[in-house]
């Protein structure tokens, strides 16, 4: 019989599929995809790889030669043989620079500012004491009396008594203000310094003049005195001009004294800085050699200058390759590139996470040993004018963050892989390091510890951690392997190259895998544990939308990550994953959450429209569910679980309501109208989602969940999903199938188990009062067997 329902029909449902199926995609779709796909082919080319790996090898590696090494002397040891020079080079001679630098400094001498303009500032703050004097004067009353207390309130502070009574008495006339500030003027017109006995102490001072009369050398200081001899000349002068009771002579020209101040002052600042523009003008002085040239004679004691010079020639006696040497290092680099490749083949046959692991591993290679290079360079630039242990080129090297390669590589593939690749790392830091034995050991630890640090990743905070680790070590390790050099650094080196290795590694370390670790989970589509854990956060806008439109669904999705993620543990597989994923599974249902029984609130859209098109409404929850995750950004193994998790599996309710209400006249209902598009899971995360989502549906129809008919349902699903066939397409075993049977059944029993009463309360009613209460839906009305509710929910 017909449905009655006002629907487009079996037929129209059929043909809006086909329409979404054969609808183009857009033009950035397709922009998009070309350039992933140009990307993939550049990734899976290893020839390529290989290729850029013994480029790199040669060029890191060409210009250092291994085998020849200045044997290592002590200060006082005699030269046991005549040493030359292998090859022409250059080094810096640090005594000679500093005594050239001394000798500049020595040659900047104290700087002195003569202020010609200070006697005329002197006078007049003679004048204005006089003429602050005469107008109080001439406002005070006849009573000289009274004058005298009216001036002593104004000028008290500045005069002594008996200075005072004198200028009262004389009415401070100007007179004999002329003859003090004459005296200040001519007396303060020579050169006037706070001690005489400091400035001869010097052999040559730099007088400059101000205002702007320049600047001049002098190392006769005759022509100079001192601020005590300058008060004596004043008090001298002005006796010689006064015609006054000795008395009076004496207090005036004490008066007139104080007005004189030094007019030559040194400038220490100015000093300060030529003198250190001096030092920094001086260039390092640099000392060359030719191959050939004896660097010590034999039973010559060996100063530390003829040690310098052996160290040096040693670091730069690396004399070019010739052909055999060429052919000699391509061999190596050659076998180097081989062996990584034919490593990470084999390794890539039973290993899905990465799918070109050789690029990485070349990659993250070439990049560290860029970054040695770079920071080598940068350093090289800097430490010429440095001190020691802060001009030894060497000690940079422990600055290199190098295991932040290797933490790279633990998350993104794993520990194990990233062992390996320590072992190629270092291999190559020590070899681009003058064959550096030390800091190739140094190196392989410092990587094996960032391995040791990051393995257990399940917070944030690791990261934070795992640089402390790796710069610990590194410290450490610094220290140790310093130690045992013959003879060994001074322990300030050890110290500041330890110290280096700390920063390198609890800040480079951290820096580098923050800035790298985003652009290397895209460019090669590996969803770490970082990334997980972000998206883990229950305020994201997604899950946020889907709890506020689709409450039912959102607890679907949490009860469902519980599962997953016990019944991955159960098997070994990525347990974080399936929790983390299973908030996403079900997205799509935020556009049409009233469609799905667990939203439903007592009425059923589905009983207003034909089977076909509730089927096509159900599945496009899938199709809109990855296109929600894709434009929010999630990680593609995420997207692929959204149909994953349902694989081809059939709508039964809905395919068995059309049946029963269609016509047969008009044929026979297809079966594939009503199941999901798939594909089938291609993993066993996604084997269990589809298990986890099956059985978290049924057990919802069961009245009384107890641990027997759980079992029993758990059974009955895993066995109605298996032979549909919709598990042959993953590496799912009956040992796993039965483990996850059992992991669901602890965590469902956990769930649903019995609770006590509460005392005066009785929540119970009898079972056909509940039946008669609860509006039933069409969906609802076909579940006699475990399995149909799901299907009406659509999940």
């Amino acid at each position: 019989m017909k449905d009655p329902t006002p629907s487009p029909g079996r037929e129209g449902a059929r043909a809006v599929r086909d329409r979404r199926r054969n609808r183009r995609p857009s033009l950035m779709s397709r922009i998009r995809g070309s350039v992933w796909g140009g990307v993939e082919g550049i990734l899976g080319a290893d020839l390529l790889w290989s290729g850029a790996l013994i480029v790199l090898v040669v060029l890191a590696v060409g210009g250092q030669r291994c085998g020849h090494e200045y044997e290592q002397f002590l200060v006082g040891q005699d030269a046991p043989r005549d040493i030359k020079a292998v090859k022409d080079f250059e080094f810096i001679d640090a005594r000679s620079t500093d005594d050239a630098r001394q000798h500049a400094v020595d040659q900047v001498f104290e700087i002195y500012e003569y202020h010609t303009g200070r006697r005329v500032q002197l006078a007049r703050q003679c004048s204005e004491l006089f003429e602050q004097g005469r107008q109080l004067l001439l406002g005070a009353a006849p009573d000289g009396e009274s004058a005298q207390e009216l001036v002593a309130q104004e000028l008290g502070d500045r005069l002594s008594p008996a200075a005072l009574s004198a200028l009262v008495r004389h009415r401070f006339d100007s007179g004999l203000e002329r003859d003090m500030t004459s005296v200040l003027t001519i007396v303060l017109g020579g050169k006037v310094v706070a001690s005489k006995d400091v400035l001869v102490r010097e052999d040559k001072i730099t007088l400059r003049t101000f205002p702007g009369e320049g600047s001049e050398t002098l190392e006769n200081f005759d022509e100079f005195i001192d601020l005590e001899q300058a008060r004596a000349a004043v008090k001298l002068r002005l006796a010689e001009r006064l015609s006054l009771p000795a008395a009076e002579e004496r207090v005036l020209g004490s008066l007139a004294a104080s007005f004189v101040d030094t007019n030559v002052n040194l400038d220490s600042v100015a000093t300060d800085q030529q003198r250190q523009e001096a030092r920094h003008s001086v260039r390092s002085v640099i000392q060359r050699f030719r191959q050939g040239d004896v660097l010590a004679r034999a039973g010559e004691p060996l100063t530390q200058d003829i040690i310098d010079r052996l160290q040096a020639a040693g670091r730069k006696s690396n004399a070019p390759l010739g052909l055999q040497g060429f052919m000699g290092l391509l061999f190596l680099a050659a076998m180097f590139a081989f062996f990584i490749y034919r490593y990470t083949r084999f390794h890539q046959r039973h290993f899905r996470k990465i799918k070109n692991l050789h690029a990485l591993i070349v990659l993250m290679v070439i990049t560290m040993l860029a970054l040695s290079s770079a920071i080598l360079w940068l350093a090289r630039g800097i430490v010429d004018n440095l001190t020691y242990p802060f001009n030894q080129l060497d000690a940079y090297a422990y600055l290199i963050p190098l295991g932040a390669g290797a933490i790279l590589v633990t998350l993104l593939a794993n520990g194990r892989i990233a062992t390996v690749y320590s072992a190629f790392a270092a291999f190559l830091f020590g070899a681009a390091n003058d064959w550096n034995a030390h800091q190739m050991v140094w190196a392989m630890l410092v990587q094996c510890a960032g391995v040791y640090a990051i393995s257990a990743y399940r917070e944030r905070a690791a990261l934070l951690r795992a640089g402390l680790v790796v710069g610990g070590a590194g410290a450490l390790m610094t220290m140790a392997l310093e130690a045992l050099r013959d003879p060994p650094e001074p322990f300030s080196y050890a110290a500041y190259a330890a110290g280096l290795a700390f920063i390198g590694g609890a800040i480079g370390v951290g820096l580098l895998i923050s800035f790298a670790l985003p652009m290397l989970e895209r460019l090669f589509n590996v969803l770490t544990d970082i990334r997980l854990l972000e998206l883990s956060n229950v305020n994201n806008p997604l899950l946020s939308e889907l709890a506020m439109r689709a409450p039912g669904s959102y607890n679907h999705s949490l009860v469902v990550g519980t599962l997953a993620e016990e019944a991955a543990r159960a098997i070994g597989a990525n347990a974080l994953f399936c929790r983390v994923a299973a908030f996403y599974h079900d997205i799509g249902k935020i556009n049409k959450a009233e469609y799905f029984v667990e939203n439903q609130r007592g009425v059923n859209p589905h009983d207003r429209l034909s089977p076909s098109m509730s089927a096509l409404i159900i599945a496009s929850h899938v199709k809109d569910g990855i296109k929600m995750a894709r434009e929010a950004g999630l990680p593609e193994q995420i997207v692929d679980i959204i149909p994953q998790h349902h694989g081809t599996k059939l709508m039964t309710y809905f395919y068995e309501k059309a049946k029963s209400n269609t016509d047969p006249s008009l044929g026979p209902v297809k079966e594939e109208d009503f199941r999901y598009p798939g594909p089938k899971p291609q993993t066993r995360e996604a084997a269990i989602f589809m298990l986890a989502d099956a059985v978290e549906a049924a057990a919802r129809t069961i009245d009384e969940p107890t641990a027997n008919r759980l079992r029993e349902m758990i059974r009955k699903i895993t066995n109605s999903i298996v032979l549909d066939g919709e598990l042959d397409s993953c590496d799912m075993t009956f040992v796993d199938l039965e483990r996850i049977q059992q992991a669901f059944l602890r965590t469902m029993t956990s769930m649903y188990h019995q609770r006590v009463d509460y005392p005066g309360f009785d929540f119970r009613q009898p079972k056909g009062e509940a039946k008669a209460q609860r509006p039933e839906t069409g969906a609802e009305a076909k579940t006699a067997e475990l399995g149909d509710r799901k299907l009406v929910r659509g999940s």
